[in-house]
């Protein structure tokens, strides 16, 4: 772990180094990439830039032997692998153990490691990705809170080096090159002084809008694209005048009236000995329809699978009044399976849909006073059968007095018993899962204790990741979503949601759900 002050005496080396350096954007990032290798004790990593359809671009390699030549391997490695997810995420991903981690996606890249750690940076400028920088590590685990901090400010000493030329394509100490790259741009570019008047444009700008390079000189950027609502409205102007990067959807008017949906990134960049504002102009017609067509997916799923799920689950439950008494008790014990697997496929169903719900920040369903005894009763019931039928007991550690809290109750009974069914599924015959609830401050406590294998430090945060799961032998398998959807569910509540366990220990899920000044305790009898 770095101190403060090595933290410190490193970024002080690295301005300096970057200073002293060449201006050229590879001489840049090869020297951020050896000398962070170095104060990280890295013993490999690389540099990917991309290009404007999101396709590898440059990439700088740690090693020598490392080959960079692969176009498609180094492809699917952005697409599929931790690169991708960092690209996606746009923020510092770290993958504690690349040899269980599902996002180390290498088999194409046979010089990367294949155990150890790696963590990956993103490099943005304006809000746009242009890169990321990759480390790996021999050790698992090698990476902590500490690096983060110290690959952030890396990030941003390398970004206001090289972020301009490679997002705008603008290299201020080259005018002929930038004029070359501005007319060239496969993305509408309109250049206005700090007032918001057009003193250029380049020629796909005039395509895209339809008009006449000399028609756009002179009028306001307004005259072509609304400035957009949100937090910096009408003060767009005076952010970008005070630096700031500025992005925001919008809509741009062609020469006949009609309307393009964009994404406009804009920023005040020094071209010429002028100051002025470049803008960005994005078409997003086609990803506007990509989210439509998620969204009908969607509702595909949500009214053509749940609804005949429905009829299954009511078929099998008046078969089961039909058949109550009949002589044969192994046809009510499968009555029942299928009941159990029905109503699972219909709450991971329900998870899929509320995933994908709370991921877009869209509000809680149905949120209202509902009382914790009552919701973990009922949790109780749903999950006593499975209890029964695997030899494992069920006990409680519940305070009398529990508070009403504002909930959307089903989606928390589905945060419970996905963790009691989880509790279940790793705990041995003969074992137990221990369900417990209790008053802390200004919020509820939920914890539910299994006496499974235990889950090893380095999975403790990944495993609420979509998609992660820790591999064991010999337990039912699973897609890796019941602890996403907990942990967005409890978030979108205003808690926290988080697991204690040591290997061979056992396991401690714990999630907390705020508590309103207005709620009242409720005494159990």
């Amino acid at each position: 772990m770095l101190s403060e002050h090595q933290r410190l005496d490193f970024l002080y080396r690295l301005t300096n180094a970057l200073q002293q350096a060449d201006s050229s954007i590879p001489i840049v990032l090869q020297t951020t990439l050896h000398s962070s290798a170095r104060v990280l004790n890295a013993q490999d990593g690389c540099v990917v830039t991309f290009h404007q359809d999101d396709r590898p671009g440059e990439i700088f390699a740690l090693r020598a032997g490392t080959r960079t030549d692969n176009r498609e391997a180094w492809r699917e490695f952005v697409q599929r692998g931790l690169i991708g997810y960092v690209q996606f995420a746009q923020r510092i991903i770290i993958a504690r153990d690349i040899t269980t981690d599902p996002r180390w996606q290498t088999s194409s890249l046979p010089d990367l490691p294949q155990t150890g750690s790696a963590v990956g940076i993103p490099l943005s400028k304006g809000g746009q990705m242009y890169g990321v920088m990759l480390f790996m590590h021999k050790e698992i685990d090698a990476f902590d809170d500490t690096t983060v901090h110290l690959l952030e400010a890396v990030s941003n000493l390398v970004s206001a080096l090289v972020g301009n030329a490679l997002v705008f394509n603008i290299s201020p100490r080259d005018e002929t090159r930038f004029q070359w790259l501005f007319e060239g741009a496969v993305v509408p570019i309109i250049v206005t002084d700090l007032d918001g008047y057009i003193v250029d444009a380049n020629r796909k700008a005039a395509e895209f809008l339809d008009y006449r390079r000399e028609q756009l000189l002179r009028l306001p950027i307004t005259a072509i694209h609304r400035m957009g609502t949100g937090p910096i409205g009408n003060n767009r102007f005076n952010s970008l005048k005070s630096g700031d990067e500025v992005e925001f959807r919008t809509a741009a008017w062609r020469s006949d009236g009609t309307d393009i949906p964009v994404l406009v990134r804009a920023q005040r960049v020094f071209l010429n000995d002028h100051d002025v504002i470049a803008w960005v102009e994005q078409d997003i017609t086609t990803q506007l329809e990509l989210d439509q067509l998620r969204q009908d997916l969607t509702a595909m799923v949500y009214h053509d699978l749940r609804g005949p799920l429905h009829t299954v689950y009511g078929s099998l439950t008046s078969l089961g009044r039909f058949l109550s008494n009949h002589n044969q008790p192994i046809v009510l014990d499968l009555l029942q399976v299928g009941l159990r697997s029905t109503r699972q496929l219909s709450r991971m169903i329900e998870s899929l849909l509320d995933i994908q719900r709370l991921e877009a920040g869209k509000a809680i369903l149905d949120p209202k006073p509902t009382s914790m005894h009552n919701l973990l009763a009922s949790a109780a019931q749903l999950i006593q059968p499975l209890a029964t039928e695997g030899n494992q007991r069920l006990t409680f550690e519940l305070n009398d007095e529990l508070p009403f809290v504002e909930v959307d109750a089903d989606m928390i009974l589905r945060v419970v018993t996905n963790l009691m069914e989880n509790a279940l599924k790793y705990s041995p015959p003969g074992g137990f899962i221990r369900l417990g609830a209790r008053l802390m401050d200004d919020s509820v406590q939920v914890s539910v204790v299994d006496s499974g294998p235990g889950i090893p430090t380095h999975m403790q945060r990944q495993i609420f990741d979509k998609f992660s799961r820790v591999k064991y032998t010999d337990v039912p398998k699973g897609i890796g979503l019941g602890l996403a959807f907990c942990r967005l569910a409890v978030e979108a509540h205003g808690g926290q949601i988080w697991v204690e366990s040591e290997p061979g220990k056992g396991s401690s899920f714990v999630f907390t759900l705020p508590v309103t000044k207005t709620s009242e305790p409720v005494m159990v009898a």
